[in-house]
């Protein structure tokens, strides 16, 4: 291995390691704010919090490694430009495959390496685990740190819950409306109360009040008088889904589920696992296409003087079409799973397309087409 293919491997790694952690950083903060709502439940700590947005992170790496990988190489290129560095190795001697393919073929290959094991492994476990995280949190209850002072709040279709004031789990001036039993709804009103968790069990202790039944069948209002009455929150548990989707099921589950099974019999959440399948195998191929785009811009601009900008727009929108191609394709194969073949050969054929136009020199081939 050269000094100058070191060299390059260590500038592009750095970059590509600085624009991974920032992006994604900004990424995974935003996530993490978005489900910041999860500390209001009074059965979620913040370790549990922190565990829980941890889990977001394989996922938004196979989202930014290849915008990371595919900016750190154009940000790398313009600098050995900007220095001269590229005109004065070519003018000692070096080719292309010397000072640019062979650094970024390293790079990219162990890029892919990462991301074949983060797509495979890594990300299905931790979008299951936090789909189980979300059906235990979803599926434990009404939560009292929902319940705003002067605000009517409803949790559940069938419970609207108003209170006047409120200090911790203390409660002065509550009203509740339950519609559990449509043909006879329930209002409680009372003076105070309290919010108890015992044994698992939520409980809302109401302290001078009265229920109001309202008899639909007789149209009437009967009333109940009461000094102390627990109030039972757990019959108003909202179920929560527990579908597990084809992207939160481990690699060799969808494996299992899909052997010996005929693709025309597919049902169609076996088509999407199907899809899935092939989509965390074929996505890392795309790394070793995003590596090489930036390289087109020498094409256009090889001396610190030429312009710049332009070239970098040809290749922004090629690395954009070549993404939407491959979302695009992604999510055909869940309707027309005998593309699978196609999910494979687009990279390679990108791939293919870049480095003939990168290789391909017109001014040599007339040359020899005037030799003969």
């Amino acid at each position: 291995m050269s000094r100058f293919t070191t060299y390059a491997i260590k500038e592009i790694s750095s970059s590509f390691l600085l624009l991974l952690v920032l992006l994604s950083g900004i990424l995974w903060l935003g996530q993490g704010l978005r489900h910041i709502e999860l500390l209001t439940s009074d059965n979620v700590s913040f370790i549990s919090y922190l565990s829980y947005i941890v889990l977001l992170l394989p996922k938004i790496l196979l989202i930014t490694i290849p915008i990371c990988i595919f900016l750190s190489v154009l940000f790398n290129l313009n600098r050995l430009r900007n220095d001269s560095e590229l005109i004065i190795l070519w003018a000692s001697g070096k080719s292309h495959h010397e000072v640019l393919i062979k650094p970024l073929m390293y790079i990219s290959i162990i890029i892919y390496l990462f991301s074949m094991i983060l797509s495979i492994y890594i990300t299905p476990i931790s979008l299951n685990e936090i789909r189980h995280k979300i059906i235990d949190i979803r599926s434990s209850g009404i939560h009292s740190s929902i319940l705003k002072e002067k605000k009517f709040i409803s949790p559940v279709d069938t419970l609207t819950i108003f209170l006047q004031e409120r200090n911790g789990n203390e409660i002065n001036g509550l009203l509740i409306h339950d519609l559990t039993n449509s043909d006879k709804p329930q209002t409680y009103i009372a003076q105070n109360g309290e919010f108890i968790d015992f044994e698992n069990k939520k409980i809302l202790r109401l302290f001078n009040g009265n229920i109001q039944i309202y008899d639909s069948d007789e149209n009437r209002i009967s009333e109940i008088g009461f000094e102390t009455y627990d109030l039972y929150l757990t019959p108003y548990n909202k179920e929560e889904n527990k579908h597990i989707y084809s992207d939160e099921l481990y690699t060799f589950q969808i494996i299992k589920n899909l052997n010996n099974k005929k693709l025309n019999n597919f049902n169609k959440y076996e088509r999407e696992q199907f899809a899935e399948l092939h989509k965390r195998i074929s996505s890392p191929l795309y790394i070793f296409v995003f590596s090489f785009i930036p390289l087109i811009i020498l094409k256009f601009s090889k001396k610190p003087g030429d312009d710049f900008l332009y070239p970098i727009a040809i290749v922004s929108a090629i690395a954009f079409i070549f993404q939407i191609t491959q979302i695009t394709f992604s999510n055909m194969l869940v309707e027309q799973s005998k593309l699978v073949y196609v999910t494979y050969t687009l990279p390679i054929l990108f791939l293919t397309l870049i480095l003939f136009f990168i290789f391909f020199d017109r001014t040599r081939l007339k040359e020899n087409v005037n030799v003969k």
